[in-house]
């Protein structure tokens, strides 16, 4: 029987574990820069969690995630996201009592049951960072400058931030109340639409079906109270500052119910329709909500793969060189024991390649060929006379040129 990895799922290899791994690393190095401390969370959570904090009408909980029960019946699922298990472990590590302004990122595998598509898995490796302690208008700000300067880093053109204010639980209400008579009105509205109708107005906002039924939707920004009002202009007036262009998006309200005040998404046209790299916002109740002390946090979060394909489409992978492979051979077995040691000794000198042999019983023209398939840009072949005199020869196989060095010459690799 022939296995295959499941619908929605990807080995990743090559070239692209390279770029995964750059990625992650550019990422990395932006949060730190910023005050952001790594923070590992479990693969799975009590289901309860994704539950509470994201919303049991939103399309994750009801439709995406993936739920098991373990051998006591307790009931558990694969993360669909970052933030909630972020702010779990916030709330039991205690850090809402002994850090006032916690800054933390977090990367790792998440698990949604969606319909595959370009760049996008059931199976998927995202980043993200959450912001703690911090209600200023400055915090929303730094993390939209953290997502666009990593995208920026990793060179993807053509970025745009969408912002929208979703109020708070003061003007909301309002809005709410206006959305339901908005939408009320329209007919033959979509099964989900109808659902959304009752449990959650303002996810119709982000409806891809009847979208082109929604025209003078009401907005957001002409309900906002004055706090909130103050808040979203002195974002906008925060990213002008840092010279980061933005759009305000009327029908921008993400896909998670936690969300208050500012959120945003980052797009780039290298997608086309699919266009969505990151996204984020304020979530000033969840950690109050989940049994922690009343913190204000805003963050954000993007898919690796969905970066990465947008990266290849700028020329990112281009730029991404991979270690030198060297290959060492033997054209006399006795030489074997000399040659792994060499071949160690080399693997810890620090140099960016990466070695492979000695292969003990093949032939020299068996180790020569494996060296090819490897694709192995010099080998290294210990033979008795040149050993003799202190020496090995290098095989360049690109220019199939060859030379004698030192047994020490690792400054000729």
């Amino acid at each position: 029987m022939a296995f295959k990895a499941p619908r929605g799922t990807h080995d990743i290899f090559s070239v692209s574990a390279l770029a995964m791994s750059e990625v992650e690393k550019i990422a990395k190095e932006i949060f730190k820069r910023h005050g952001f401390e790594e923070l590992r969370t479990p693969i799975f959570e009590d289901a309860g969690l994704f539950l509470r904090s994201i919303g049991e009408a939103t399309d994750i909980v009801s439709k995406e995630m993936y739920v098991f029960e373990d051998k006591k019946g307790r009931k558990l699922a694969l993360r669909p996201e970052g933030t909630a298990g972020i702010v779990r472990s916030f709330i039991e590590n205690r850090f809402d009592l002994s850090i006032p302004a916690g800054k933390f990122f977090y990367s790792g595998e998440m698990f949604r049951y969606e319909r595959p598509q370009a760049g996008r898995y059931r199976q998927f490796n995202q980043m993200g960072a959450e912001y703690f302690g911090n209600s200023s208008p400055s915090a929303d700000a730094e993390i939209m400058v953290l997502a666009s300067d990593i995208l920026s880093a990793v060179g993807i053109k053509d970025i745009s931030i969408n912002i929208n204010s979703l109020g708070c639980p003061k003007c909301r209400p309002l809005f709410r109340e206006a959305l339901v008579k908005y939408f009320s009105s329209i007919k033959d509205l979509c099964v989900d639409c109808q659902t959304r109708l009752e449990k959650n107005p303002l996810r119709l906002l982000d409806c891809k079906i009847d979208s082109d039924k929604f025209t003078n939707v009401p907005r957001m920004t002409d309900y906002l109270c004055d706090g909130c009002k103050t808040d979203f202009n002195s974002v906008q007036n925060l990213l002008k500052a840092a010279k980061i262009n933005f759009i305000i998006d009327d029908k921008l309200v993400r896909g998670l119910d936690y969300y208050n005040r500012t959120v945003f998404e980052i797009r780039s046209g290298a997608l086309g329709s699919q266009d969505a790299l990151a996204g984020g916002g304020r979530y000033d109740n969840l950690v109050k909500e989940l049994g922690g002390q009343d913190t204000p946090a805003v963050g954000f979060a993007f898919g690796a793969e969905r970066v990465m394909l947008a990266a290849e489409k700028s020329g990112f992978f281009e730029k991404l060189k991979e270690r030198k492979k060297v290959f060492v051979a033997i054209a006399d077995q006795e030489l074997f024991e000399a040659a792994f040691a060499f071949s160690i000794e080399l693997a810890r000198s620090g140099k960016n390649i990466a070695v492979s042999g000695p292969i003990n019983g093949k032939s020299l023209t068996s180790q020569l060929k494996f060296a090819d398939k490897i694709k192995a840009a010099q080998t290294i072949v210990f033979a008795k006379t040149e050993f003799e005199k202190g020496k090995i020869i290098i095989k360049d196989m690109l220019q199939k040129t060859q030379k004698e060095i030192p047994l020490s010459g690792f400054e000729d690799l």
